[in-house]
């Protein structure tokens, strides 16, 4: 039996797709189709069980069909391996049958003198012998010993036997047929009843696989009790017996598969799933032994013979397989058992503890004293009677049990309401019979005027015209089932067809509101549903942000410690509200402040909103139009539309967060597209012309705005003052810091031009007050006196300047370190200067690290030593064209590696 995976606390279906699917209005959804083999496959087990029945209550209550009943003077057995005797064993003798002579001993040979072949004969011949009248019994019984025969003795040990016929009268008060009211409705109502509860279930729920385990269920108790089928007409008869012995001894089985998938199937999560994983080793043995009982039993019916030679398996499969039913039957009681600990909703855990108890106080004493009549080898109910009648009666609490679980706390939404199902049932089906009438009469005039006329152009036109007319009418009956279909409310949706027009359409949302007014009118079209509101997590509460069907929600909260939003957040599932229940968790587990405002949104089912772990919010529906409880189909499309509403309304958050990031980051980008501009108009804009010097000098950025400086100053006197400087960290704190140095500087040096160390002292002094304490910066400051050409400094922790030299045809680097710590690291230091005569043709290159230490893809530093060999190769270009060739050759070695610190060059050529 192929059951669906179903959710364990709700009742729905947990079988979905993880495609985007979104809802849309357009385009009638496709009509899926009716459950046409269903139905005739119920009809045909229904109609078996009909004459199973009628021919069992036939044997019971012959009076209340007019006839005398049957009396039963004795009874024999079949071949079975189970009963240890022989096929014809008496089994059971009546005060006639004692009194005639009968034993327990004896085995039936003949009845009337007709061999007792097969359980048949004995039902013929029995049902002939009438009041008062006697049955000639021929048996076969062991050789009578003689005393101190030692002859007789051996022959009772190797089983000799007599036969002997004797004459067995029919009394003429059937005292044995009389059953009293409590026997009646045990063996012959309760049996009909529970049948025809597995069968409305059925019918109810044709499409749902536990709907037929109820019916399969069910159906034992009608034949559980003995029918006589060897007093049936033959043929019934033999599949009658087979029927009773095989499916009798299938129980354990539905059992067994009714603790895996019902009410709602075993959770596959849990530790059990792989025991369960392993039912077929259960199942499959049993299957077999019933479908072997069955035909030993049926051909049992025709011919003992047969049976005792071909269809007697050994004793040990019989009792491996009464093993493997009792394995089951208890397998049943812990698997309930164990859903009732492991479910999470009080509903859930009320219908468990319900069909548990029922199973247990029902079956349990019956499975015990057959249990006791294996391992006694005798029969419990003739010899406790009053006793047995109680197990037989308790037998019946667990299908009122069961049927009290499936109509009073909906466990199969079975609870349908009668009068729109009759009038539905009855629009539909009348719509099709007058199709039919109508399409009768239409064939049979146009047969009539057809014959009648002897022009064959007449009969071709009347031809064509009742098929014509039989093509209207089917167009005809089409659109009024539609009409009724949609007067009832009860348009049949396909769930592939709504989810994949809603995606499609969602897609493109990108707001919240209109996304979620997309899928809550599409949802209410496609059901039915005049009243749902949406309740998002707004802070704390969840209020509602859009609802069709009701006003005045705008004061309506449910705090998100309630007991309704911690079980959506536990389950994600969708959870049915019962306020018509006293006993449903809504009672149990929530405040009446809770339940008053849940009651204004008139909820049948919620429908969580969630995204992994995250409740983004849920849906309520109210009741279809058509009064039906929601189905499992309607539960698995609702399941993919949160999902993928869910996942939507992420996609809303997100991209929403990302425009405002978007915003924010342009907001940014344009700051520092202003601080870049500020930052360029910081560097020199223009070179003051000095005599004998060629200079250049220039940076650039690894980001928008930079820490790397370099300034030209203008002094009194004709001097130029140089100066670079590399300040900790990149971006906007870097270049902030870096203004300040060039304030610091500029004020400084136009005040104290003279003598250079003060000056740093000072800026260094300045710096630290304007930074924190992680902020620094690597400087150095010259300044070059045009008619004497000297050049004095003072480095401040900075990359030494390179100052090259021609010396023939050598050139001589000359590194210029002297001065101090950097600037702004302590609030007070004492830098050195330093002063160096310039020659005609020297070269000074200051660079900041980004120049030398600029990395390629494979993280090789360029070096100061490839800086140097550079600046020889180009040392005859003028001081911008070297600049440029310097950065290209730095950015050749880099081989499009990303740069990830500022470059800065200043180049100065005497000339």
């Amino acid at each position: 039996m192929l059951l669906p995976t179903r959710d364990f606390v709700t009742g729905s279906k947990t079988v979905y797709n993880n495609h985007r699917y979104i809802l849309h209005s357009m385009s009638p959804p496709a009509r899926p189709k009716r459950p046409f083999l269903q139905y005739v496959a119920l009809a045909l087990l229904f109609s078996v069980m009909a004459v199973y029945q009628y021919n069992s209550i036939h044997f019971r209550q012959p009076n209340w069909f007019g006839e005398s009943p049957v009396y039963r003077l004795f009874i024999v057995l079949p071949a079975s391996t189970l009963n240890h005797r022989p096929a014809g064993a008496v089994a059971f003798l009546s005060p006639s049958a004692h009194q005639a002579g009968m034993t327990y001993d004896d085995v039936v040979v003949a009845m009337n003198g007709r061999p007792l072949t097969g359980k048949a004969v004995y039902g013929e011949e029995m049902k002939k012998t009438v009041p008062g009248a006697s049955l000639d019994v021929t048996v076969r019984r062991p050789q009578p010993a003689h005393a101190n025969s030692a002859e007789a003795a051996k022959q009772w040990r190797t089983g000799a036997r007599i036969e002997t016929t004797l004459h067995v009268l029919r009394p003429l008060t059937d005292a044995q047929s009389s059953t009293n009211f409590l026997q009646t409705m045990i063996v012959t109502i309760m049996p009909m009843l529970v049948v025809l509860l597995g069968v409305w279930v059925a019918l109810v729920r044709p499409r749902d696989p536990r709907a037929w385990l109820v019916f399969a269920a069910t159906s034992v108790y009608g034949i559980l009790f003995y029918p006589g089928a060897e007093f049936w007409p033959p043929g019934l008869r033999e599949l009658g017996e087979g029927l009773r012995a095989g499916y009798t001894a299938s129980l354990p089985v539905w059992l067994l598969l009714f603790g895996i998938y019902f009410p709602e199937p075993f959770p596959l999560n849990s530790r059990w799933a792989a025991v369960i994983r392993w039912k077929w080793v259960v199942i499959l043995p049993l299957a077999f032994l019933c479908l072997w009982l069955g035909a030993s039993a049926a051909v049992n019916m025709v011919s003992y013979d047969f049976a005792t030679r071909h269809l007697l398996l050994p004793g040990f499969i019989y009792n491996a397989g009464e093993l493997l039913g009792y394995v089951a039957i208890c397998a049943a009681f812990l698997l309930l058992a164990a859903k009732y600990f492991l479910a999470a909703s009080r509903d859930a855990k009320r219908r468990l503890r319900i069909l548990f108890l029922g199973l247990l106080v029902g079956l349990g004493p019956y499975f015990f004293i057959e249990l006791l009549g294996r391992i006694g080898h005798y029969s419990f109910e003739q010899e406790h009677q009053s006793t047995a009648w109680i197990v037989y009666m308790m037998l019946f609490l667990f299908p009122i049990a069961l049927a009290y679980v499936i109509v009073v706390h909906r466990a199969m939404d079975v609870r349908l309401v009668l009068r729109q199902g009759l009038q539905y049932a009855l629009a539909r089906n009348g719509i099709f019979v007058i199709q039919a009438i109508l399409a009768g009469i239409a064939t049979y005039a146009a047969s009539r005027l057809a014959f009648d006329s002897g022009n064959r152009v007449v009969r071709l036109m009347v031809v064509l015209l009742s098929v014509a007319v039989l093509f209207a009418l089917r167009r005809a009956g089409n659109r009024l089932r539609s009409w009724v279909d949609r007067r009832f409310f009860r348009e049949a949706y396909n769930a592939e067809q709504v989810l994949s027009e809603l995606s499609d359409q969602v897609r493109t949302m990108v707001e919240p509101q209109p996304l979620l007014q997309t899928v809550v009118s599409r949802v209410s079209a496609t059901l039915h549903v005049p009243r749902m509101a949406v309740l998002m997590n707004q802070g704390n509460p969840f209020r509602p942000v859009y609802s069709v069907g009701m006003d005045g929600l705008q004061d309506l909260e449910i705090p998100s410690t309630s007991a309704t939003i911690q079980l959506l957040q536990r389950e994600k599932e969708p959870l049915r509200i019962y306020l018509d229940d006293t006993g449903s968790w809504i009672y149990s587990d929530s405040s009446e402040a809770e339940r008053l405002q849940l009651a204004r949104l008139h909820p049948e089912l919620l429908l969580p909103l969630a995204v992994r772990d995250k409740l983004l919010g849920f849906i309520t529906l109210g009741p279809k139009l058509s009064e039906e409880p929601f189905t499992g189909s309607d539960l698995r499309l609702l399941k993919s539309v949160a999902s993928q509403t869910g996942l939507a309304l992420e996609n809303a958050q997100l991209m929403a967060a990302i425009t405002e990031e978007v915003a924010h980051r342009e907001r940014l980008n344009r700051e520092v597209e202003i601080a870049r501009e500020v930052q360029e108009r910081l560097f020199p804009q223009e070179l003051p012309p000095i005599a004998g010097l060629d200079y250049f000098g220039a940076c650039r950025p690894a980001l928008g705005v930079g820490g790397d400086y370099y300034d030209f100053l203008a002094l009194s006197g004709g001097e130029l003052g140089i100066a670079i400087g590399d300040v900790s960290g990149k971006g906007i704190g870097a270049a902030l810091l870096m203004a300040s140095l060039q304030a610091s500087l500029r004020a400084e040096a136009l005040r104290t031009p003279d003598e250079l160390a003060p000056v740093v002292s000072n800026v260094n002094r300045l710096v630290y007050q304007a930074s924190t304490s992680n902020r620094y910066a690597t400087f150095f400051y010259a300044q070059y006196q045009p008619r004497t050409r000297e050049l004095t400094y003072v480095n401040a922790g900075h990359n030494p300047p390179m100052l090259f030299r021609k010396c023939g045809a050598e050139w001589q680097l000359i590194r210029l370190t002297i001065g101090g710590t950097v600037v702004g690291l302590l609030e007070s230091f004492p830098y050195q200067q330093d002063k160096v005569q310039l020659q005609p043709g020297d070269l000074l290159v200051a660079f900041t690290d980004g120049i030398s230490e600029a990395m390629n893809p494979i993280d090789e530093e360029w070096g100061e030593d490839r800086l140097a060999e550079s600046v020889k190769a180009c040392a005859s270009s003028p001081a911008r064209e070297m600049l440029e060739h310097l950065m290209g050759s730095a950015d050749t070695f880099a081989a499009g590696a990303k740069q990830h610190d500022d470059m800065t060059l200043v180049i100065l050529r005497v000339v």
